[in-house]
């Protein structure tokens, strides 16, 4: 998957606030390198199932937490920070998908 994915998250989250840059959600959001994306981007390069994995677990344990705020816009977040994280997950599993699910590997 390409490097859309994470980009679409970063943006909502700088939308949203709880980024403020590109360093922030690099180290903050995915573990990596302030560089990371850059380094996608030029080597043209799929996100790692780490870093997507990581930003899965953060945007869950965000969303668990917030979910009894007493603020509105917190209620907000909870169900983007949901559904961001599908979309980490999901972009896991088609990159494991497409892995493994080819004639050779299914033995076909």
């Amino acid at each position: 998957m390409s490097i859309i994915v994470l980009e679409q998250i970063r943006q909502e989250l700088l939308d949203c606030r709880a980024v403020s840059s590109n360093r922030e959600f690099c180290e903050g959001w995915l573990a990596k390198d302030e560089s990371y994306l850059r380094v996608l981007r030029f080597h043209g390069l799929a996100p790692s199932a780490d870093a997507l994995g990581t930003c899965a677990s953060k945007l869950g344990y965000y969303a668990y937490h917030l979910r009894h705020s007493d603020k509105p816009e917190h209620l907000d977040w909870v169900e983007r920070f949901l559904r961001l994280r599908g979309i980490c997950f999901d972009t896991i599993e088609r990159q494991g998908k497409s892995k493994w699910m080819t004639p050779t590997r299914m033995g076909l």
